[in-house]
């Protein structure tokens, strides 16, 4: 019988529940930041565009949309850094010990976890409190999405 040129690898190993988990809590931690500066920089430079959102928009010069976007987007990066955290921890143990979440269990964390930060820090962020949720919802939704496309969780 000829020798064949087909080499057969082991199967490919699958990861445990402690390791799915902490690539729950880095990508929550480190790609959820970015995730939520990315979008509101997104809202940012379209209700700018359009007229529209907080005054604080409304009375900048022409020219002044990108610089004030990339600082608030900065300023959302750096601000959501603990809440996404307190996501991440969160759904690490839930992908620990059920081995997955659902999608909605990770809105639910991100929303209350982002809404507990904002009342906690006051200031600007009290008045954002629901707009401050929606965007931590939202990256939730996204997160789940490349978790699953990553193959980290099902």
């Amino acid at each position: 019988m000829p020798k064949s040129n087909i080499v057969n690898f082991p199967a490919k190993p699958q990861a445990n529940k402690g390791q799915r988990a902490l690539w729950t809590f880095l990508f929550s931690t480190l790609i959820g930041p970015a995730i939520a500066a990315a979008l509101l920089a997104a809202i940012y430079l379209v209700s700018g565009t359009l007229g529209y959102g907080p005054p604080s928009l409304e009375v900048l010069r022409p020219g002044e949309l990108f610089p004030y976007t990339a600082v608030k987007a900065l300023d959302a990066f750096v601000w959501s850094a603990i809440p996404a955290a307190l996501t991440g921890a969160a759904l690490a143990a839930l992908v620990y010990w059920q081995g997955n979440f659902p999608w909605l269990a990770g809105v639910a964390v991100a929303a209350i976890s982002a809404t507990a930060m904002a009342v906690l820090s006051s200031g600007q962020a009290m008045g954002h409190v629901t707009f401050i949720a929606l965007i931590a919802a939202v990256t939730a939704v996204l997160g789940r999405f490349a978790l699953v496309a990553a193959k980290v969780v099902d």
